[in-house]
């Protein structure tokens, strides 16, 4: 490149000509065959292809914990655990407080407690109602190898349970003939079968919602010494 009396000749002199009231900042960021001049010191330590030093957030993509999006996101209101939907738990057993680097991922559901009354007027009408109504949270919580040992016990135990109560009926029906006892059986195979259904949902679910809204979620079944460490949600 050439200069005459101090001017740029040539192909810069043009962009010069061109650009001769933008800042020179606007020749780097359009990729502008720029050299430094008056006005525009580049540092001889400046690397244009670096990486910057801050990078937004990644999100994996493998289904796992979501990554920290906002700063605090949960506090305690009585006994109940108000979290953000994108608030990250902290590496603690919800059941026990004690420090754990497991997670468990719920898929949590909630609906206003007024739509059961819609069950007066028919099932179904309850059914469509509650998924049209209802609110949905993703979450990961925390727990330690002992919790996630009884949750899996709870899990056998409902099985086997609901497995024998219909082991309990097939008998039933099949010794009808032979036995005048099908009208106790069957009814205690239900009975059976109920209990155990109940028995593993409630047992390996280890938290449950209060309440859902569309930022927000209020979670039951957290231990207390883990509430202790949030902050009071001020009403």
């Amino acid at each position: 490149m050439a200069r005459n009396g101090g001017q740029r000749t040539g192909r810069y002199a043009k962009i010069d000509d061109h650009l001769a009231d933008k800042p020179k900042f606007d020749y780097f960021f359009r990729g502008l065959p720029i050299e430094p001049s008056e006005g525009f010191a580049m540092s001889s330590n400046y690397n244009p292809y670096q990486v910057p030093l801050a990078s937004p957030p990644q999100f994996p993509s493998h289904g796992g914990p979501p990554v920290a999006t906002i700063e605090g996101g949960l506090w305690r209101q009585g006994n109940l655990l108000v979290m953000d939907k994108r608030a990250p738990l902290p590496p603690r057993c919800v059941k026990s407080n004690v420090p754990t680097q497991r997670t468990l991922k719920r898929s949590l559901s909630w609906h206003h407690p007024m739509i059961f009354i819609s069950i007066l007027a028919g099932l179904l009408i309850y059914v469509i109602l509650a998924l049209v109504l209802r609110k949905t949270a993703t979450i990961y919580i925390g727990l330690s190898d002992e919790w996630f040992a009884k949750r899996r016990m709870a899990i056998f135990v409902g099985w086997t349970t609901v497995l024998a109560s219909i082991g309990m009926f097939v008998a039933a029906l099949a010794l009808s003939d032979r036995t005048n006892n099908l009208i106790i059986l069957l009814p205690i195979s239900v009975l059976v079968f109920l209990i155990g259904a109940f028995y593993g949902l409630i047992g390996s679910r280890m938290v449950s919602p209060k309440k859902i809204t569309e930022t927000h979620v209020w979670l039951k079944g957290v231990h207390p010494d883990f509430l202790a460490e949030l902050p009071e949600l001020q009403s």
